[in-house]
């Protein structure tokens, strides 16, 4: 039986029927959620293009769809994706767009998990992990293309610095609070898992922590993102009360308010190779200066004059005097260097039309075998 749909499956609810390739769907969802969802409109419409219809795996059942004319893409390993491809669905491609702290389980069995898929859509690190058997891509963190218009105000009249992170935290030890958090990423099987396979267990949340609270007694460093209301149980009260000085609020449109801004701490969750979020792309759309810290082959991707590189500075004072030195002549070497960046053909690796093309193929490929 010839495959005419693909379905999407993955554990996001707010993605499920159809809202994923909805543009005003994905508009009306939190705001961490957007970079992860906006990639798959590409994908509905480059599938369409080709006669194939997209749609999120709870679809398939809900609209009588044989499962055996459907191809899976899998968003990680889901219930959903275990389910469809149990009752005949084919396997054709597994993708995630979280590194290995976050989607823990899928890595720990990647080379099991990737078996099942004739393509594999990871970061570069991944790549000696999964199965010989499937078609390891490279995965660029998708972006629009061509990028936003860069916007911005006058360096004079814009702030000093800011990050944008969610309230995340991963302590060492054996806090009793550690142990009984419940989100996907925290758990005593991750703990396990990251002695086995490293890269699990080597976030960054400590080092974000320790980022905000060294610039937390400035006036000009102003904190935004989810979850900074309320303290992690197992973080120092100190490190809290540090965030919480410089916390704004939530953000309903990252660019435009980094656009208010000189510089911005671009903390990953982790250090993982090929792992670029779409956090250090949101500055150069703002014409505002990226302090990175993540990729250890960051210089690979992205060219060096482009951004500033936390591990040049062997502390946080040396960091900031740096930075109070930067004149306005200075700062423009910074944001002409990314602005030539995103217009080169190196950019286009990052096009989210472009992780839509390779990932249609593999569909199409998949379904012609």
């Amino acid at each position: 039986m010839i495959s005419s749909y693909a379905a999407l499956a993955t554990r996001n609810t707010e993605f499920h029927a159809d809202r994923v390739f909805d543009p005003r769907a994905i508009a009306a969802m939190r705001a961490s959620l957007v970079p992860m969802a906006t990639p798959w409109l590409a994908v509905h419409a480059a599938a369409r293009e080709r006669g194939l219809r997209v749609l999120t795996a709870d679809r398939v059942e809900a609209e009588g769809i044989d499962p055996r004319q459907v191809l899976v893409i899998a968003y990680d390993w889901t219930p959903d994706a275990e389910r469809l491809i149990a009752r005949g669905a084919r396997p054709a491609v597994l993708v995630s767009f979280e590194p290995p702290v976050i989607a823990w389980w899928l890595y720990y069995h990647l080379e099991e998990v990737s078996a099942r898929f004739p393509h594999t859509f990871l970061f570069e690190g991944a790549r000696d992990r999964v199965a010989r058997t499937t078609w390891f891509h490279p995965l660029y963190f998708p972006q629009p293309c061509p990028p936003p218009r860069p916007t911005g105000r006058p360096w004079s009249h814009r702030r000093f610095l800011a990050m944008i992170n969610s309230n995340k935290a991963l302590p060492r030890g054996r806090e009793l609070a550690r142990w009984l958090d419940r989100p996907r990423e925290l758990s005593v099987r991750r703990e396990i898992a990251g002695l086995r396979y490293r890269p699990i267990a080597r976030d960054r949340y400590r080092a974000r922590l320790r980022a905000i609270a060294a610039f937390a007694e400035h006036d000009d460093f102003d904190l935004y993102g989810e979850g900074w209301q309320n303290r992690h149980p197992a973080v120092e009260p100190a490190l809290h009360a540090a965030a919480q000085r410089a916390y704004r609020g939530t953000v309903e449109d990252k660019l435009k308010l980094l656009a208010g801004y000189r510089f911005a701490l671009v903390y990953e969750n982790t250090r993982f190779s090929g792992y670029i979020s779409e956090k250090l792309f949101d500055c150069f759309f703002a014409r505002c200066i990226p302090i990175y810290s993540g990729a250890p082959d960051i210089a690979q991707y992205v060219p060096p004059a482009t951004f500033i590189d936390v591990r040049q500075f062997p502390s946080f004072p040396e960091l900031e005097r740096f930075l109070r030195n930067i004149t306005e002549e200075d700062a423009k070497r910074y944001v002409d260097a990314a602005h030539t960046f995103l217009i080169s053909p190196a950019f286009e690796s990052w096009c989210a039309e472009r992780f839509a093309r390779d990932v249609v193929d593999a569909l199409v490929q998949t379904a012609e075998e």
